[in-house]
């Protein structure tokens, strides 16, 4: 039984809150485990998001490993590098928790915490637009394999360069696939209207009462943890 997706927001909210106020790995394993914890009860589809994300997870750990090289001293480094992986892990696993809700769904939910409708869709969109550019890079990666580029014989360097000069394609193509949906939204009348009705309001039940108090005893424990440990 799926919780309101108002408590999944709060608790991701949270969730990314202390990823980004947290500096150092030790403190951020709780919020790691709480994340894989959270995605596993809420049955989202973790798997799935992974294999959708392979080319991602290039990016991601190239990324840490600039971090690495950026240091003077090679385990501050590997520290450092561990906190930016952890980060954009729980990062992602909080983004498959609200995934894991139907579009509908979650644009009701962030309409009845008070958020502008407009702003409401566009953060329910971008959550859809993650996959796409893993698929993008994955497409790139593929079509420079097909013109003869065997990764597995060119040397870190230059696959570093190689993975460097797919990211401007990639974004290149996100950006417009965000043009044609902008053009779509506007020709359809997107914003023409101040307020919105609803057809199917979401009302809090016992169980997702019990998820609040969970999470709110949850973000306590995480401060204290930051606080004397």
């Amino acid at each position: 039984m799926k919780v309101d997706p108002r408590i999944t927001t709060l608790f991701v909210l949270l969730l990314s809150s202390f990823a980004v106020a947290f500096r150092d790995a030790w403190h951020m394993l709780p919020l790691l485990a709480s994340a894989l914890l959270a995605v596993l009860l809420a049955r989202a589809p973790l798997l799935k998001l992974l294999r959708r994300l392979r080319g991602v997870w290039v990016m991601l750990i190239f990324v840490a490993l600039l971090q690495t090289l950026a240091a003077q001293d090679w385990l501050a480094g590997l520290l450092i590098a561990a906190t930016v992986l952890q980060r954009l892990v729980i990062l992602l696993l909080g983004g498959a928790l609200l995934a894991s809700y139907a579009g509908h769904v979650l644009v009701q939910a962030l309409l009845q915490l008070r958020m502008p409708y407009q702003l409401a869709f566009m953060l329910s969109i971008g959550l859809r637009f993650v996959p796409l550019f893993g698929e993008s890079f994955r497409d790139s990666l593929n079509a420079m394999q097909l013109r003869g580029v065997d990764l597995r014989k060119l040397k870190f360097r230059s696959r570093v360069k190689l993975y460097t000069w797919l990211l401007m394609p990639t974004i290149a193509s996100g950006i417009h696939q965000a043009r044609k949906l902008a053009i779509a939204m506007e020709l359809r009348g997107f914003g023409a209207q101040l307020r919105r009705t609803s057809y199917a309001p979401l009302r809090l039940r016992w169980i997702d009462w019990l998820a609040l108090a969970g999470i709110l005893a949850w973000a306590a424990g995480i401060i204290l943890w930051r606080v004397f440990l």
